[in-house]
């Protein structure tokens, strides 16, 4: 068996995460000046500007009391993925999955907003029925989407069998691992899996929160304005923003539909938009 550089992949892992916290907490100190003007993006970057920190005191206090005398701090491998993999041979395949699903994920986010981009400027499914950026983007993020899963189902057991193929066996004192089955494949992706449900999902079924209407449209003549929350239209409450959809569909021409309005005061009013004629 050849031995790596640094044979303790555990510290050279601690010290890599660190260094990754340490560069997103730069970013991110960076960022928060540039967008002071929208006030919801800066103050969500700020919730998350202590995160880093905190990630990274932790993570040096474990190294520093498990750290090998043989191997100094400084000699752990540092480098996160960002580009092709140029750290140790021995990790190539789990370094690669890393840096495709941190790419995939990037993709995702930005066919997300070409989605919103293509509602935006006028190149939606209400244009044609296929092939526009609305359509692209929903079937490319849904293909990102997949792929992310398909690594993330893949990769801890990537990296056990780099792990095998060296000759580092399963030290973990588990009910299992004790009898010589491995568990450590499994239970990655199950905390994987329990982060991400417990993080709770990316859409929230209602309050519809109003942007800023188009300039002399039927609802900007009614009064309605940007942070207004529609409730309920007609008088039936509204559980997602397609019942909203489908309510507008129903409604015919010349007709007036009342909207329940919350506003960020807390005060609820009623405002009455006509529906204009195809």
């Amino acid at each position: 068996m050849t031995i790596p550089e640094n044979p303790n992949r555990l510290h050279a892992q601690l010290a890599t995460m660190i260094n990754l916290e340490i560069a997103i907490e730069a970013m991110l100190n960076q960022l928060i000046p540039l967008v002071s003007e929208h006030v919801e993006t800066s103050k969500l970057l700020t919730e998350f500007l202590s995160m880093p920190g905190e990630h990274r005191q932790a993570l040096e206090t474990r190294l520093n009391s498990i750290a090998d005398p043989k191997f100094p701090i400084a000699n752990y491998g540092t480098n996160f993925p960002t580009g092709s993999p140029t750290g140790p041979s021995y990790n190539i395949a789990s370094t690669t999955l890393q840096i495709v699903y941190t790419m995939f994920h990037q993709a995702l986010i930005g066919y997300s907003v070409l989605e919103a981009h293509g509602t935006r400027f006028r190149d939606s499914p209400y244009l044609e029925d296929a092939g526009t950026s609305f359509h692209l983007a929903v079937q490319f993020t849904k293909n990102y989407a997949q792929a992310i899963q398909q690594i993330t189902r893949t990769l801890h057991d990537v990296l056990l069998w780099e792990l095998d193929r060296d000759g580092f066996e399963c030290q973990c004192l588990c009910p299992a691992c004790g009898l010589g089955i491995c568990l450590c494949s499994i239970a990655g992706r199950f905390y994987i899996n329990n982060a991400w449900e417990e993080a709770g999902p990316s859409y929230e079924a209602a309050p519809i929160y109003v942007q800023r209407p188009k300039q002399n449209s039927p609802a900007a003549e009614a009064g309605l304005q940007r942070g207004y929350i529609i409730t309920a239209v007609e008088g039936q409450e509204l559980e997602s923003w397609t019942d909203l959809q489908g309510a507008l569909r129903n409604a015919d021409p010349g007709e007036e539909v009342r909207f329940e309005i919350h506003h960020q005061s807390g005060d609820v009013d009623e405002i009455a938009i006509l529906i204009p004629n195809k």
